[in-house]
Formats: C-alpha cells, sequence, structure tokens
C-alpha cells in the first residue's frame, strides 16, 4: 500500500455509468472551480490523503480515503503514525510455523509431545505521504491448541526443540489430533535513519497447523529368553 497528500483538484474525467471518477491531479481546463478550505492562524491545511494497493497485476487506481483538512500541530505530528496503524491492519502476516517432536506424524501417549514455532518479525517496505516507511509485526502472544479436547496453552514463549523445549504436551489416549497455533501480533514503523520502532494501535492475528498427529500406545510385551539368561 502507498498513500499521498495532495489538494483534491477534482476532475470530470469519464463518465463510468453515471459516476463521477475523481482525481488529483488533471489537465488544466478540466478541473472544477475550486478555492482550497480555510483555516485558522494556528492550523495548516493538509490536502486529501489518497491510498494505492499493490496488486497482482499492478497497483490499484487511486482511492480517496480522506477529505482534505485543517490540522492542528499536535494532529499533525499523530497523522503518521495513525496511516502507519491502517497500513499495519492491511498488512499480510505470514503465519507461524507448527515445528512438532517426534517429528514423523506419530507420538506415544503418556510421553511429552514436543511443540515450538518462531519468533521473528515480519517486516514490509511502503510509502505513507511519500515517505517510505518500514511497518512490522511482532509476536505479542501464542495460542497452542493440542486438538485434544483439552484447554489451550497461552504463551508468549515460542518454545523450543529438544532438550531445551519448554513447551509440551502429554496426550493421554490413543487416536489422532492436529496442533493448531493462533498467534497475535502488535504493529511498529520507523522512519528510514530511525533506530527504534515505534508502536501503533491495533492488533492482528494468524492461525496455523501441523499436520495430522497420530497417538499410539506402547505396550509391554513378555518375550522368551532364548539364550537362558
Amino acid at each position: 500500500m502507498r498513500q499521498w497528500r495532495v489538494t483534491p483538484a477534482m476532475c470530470f474525467l469519464r463518465d463510468l455509468g453515471g459516476a463521477t471518477v475523481l482525481a488529483e491531479s488533471c489537465d488544466e481546463g478540466r478541473q472544477l472551480a475550486y478555492g482550497g478550505i480555510e483555516c485558522e492562524d494556528d492550523e495548516q491545511a493538509v490536502g486529501a490523503l489518497f491510498e494505492q494497493r499493490r496488486q497482482s497485476d499492478g497497483w490499484s487506481n487511486a482511492e480517496l480515503v480522506d477529505d482534505e483538512s485543517c490540522l492542528a500541530e499536535r494532529r499533525r505530528q499523530v497523522d503518521l503514525p495513525a496511516a502507519a496503524a491502517r497500513a499495519f491492519q492491511e498488512m499480510q502476516i505470514a503465519p507461524s510455523e507448527v515445528n512438532v517432536q517426534p517429528p514423523d506424524g506419530w507420538t506415544l501417549v503418556n510421553v511429552d509431545t514436543i511443540a515450538f514455532t518462531d519468533r521473528e518479525p515480519r517486516t514490509v517496505s511502503t510509502e505513507l505521504f511519500g515517505i517510505p516507511v518500514e511497518i512490522r509485526a511482532v509476536v505479542s502472544n501464542y495460542s497452542w491448541d493440542f486438538g485434544d479436547g483439552t484447554m489451550p496453552l497461552r504463551t508468549t514463549d515460542p518454545g523450543a526443540p529438544y532438550p531445551a523445549h519448554t513447551i509440551a504436551h502429554t496426550y493421554a489416549e490413543p487416536g489422532s489430533a492436529t496442533i493448531s497455533l493462533t498467534t497475535t501480533w502488535g504493529g511498529q514503523f520507523r522512519l528510514p535513519g530511525e533506530p527504534t520502532w515505534r508502536d501503533v494501535p491495533g492488533e492482528a492475528t494468524t492461525t496455523s497447523a501441523s499436520g495430522s498427529l497420530e497417538i499410539l500406545e506402547a505396550r509391554a510385551r513378555l518375550v522368551e529368553d532364548l539364550y537362558g539368561g
């Protein structure tokens, strides 16, 4: 997604089924009469906010998402974070991968089944008001559902593989299950050259799952000692 602000010189570009099409700029002679807006002495006029979204075949048509307005100094300072929050809500976040040990699609009753994932942030680069901005999603927490009717396990810990594992579940009955993971993400942004990320309001969630897991029951069996021990 990219956004920019310009004075909305509205144009009749063409008639699409009776709909008036607006543009952020147009040829001389096609502009509508427009005198701008009047603001108070301690305010500044800012252009209307236009937005385009990236699609599989290129950028979408420009869409007017916020009218021209008068902003005081305090509001101008929060204008970019508000746009960053909108960009975060539009962000396509890659779900967390569910890793399971034992790794071959089976586990045993009454034995720890280990689960873990990654906590790497998901980052995209975009433009807001013509300014390059990085938006990223960072993990807030995880909810692990082990698929056997027990309550989900909620944690901020992504877990780890054996032997340093911190997230494990013990199945009580044989059968099959799928481990599901819901990841909750928070949003952040930063401008070029800034060393620190700034938080934006709102959350997003992704869901992912393991493959089907067969839960087997180990049975003890007496065998004949062929060597007479």
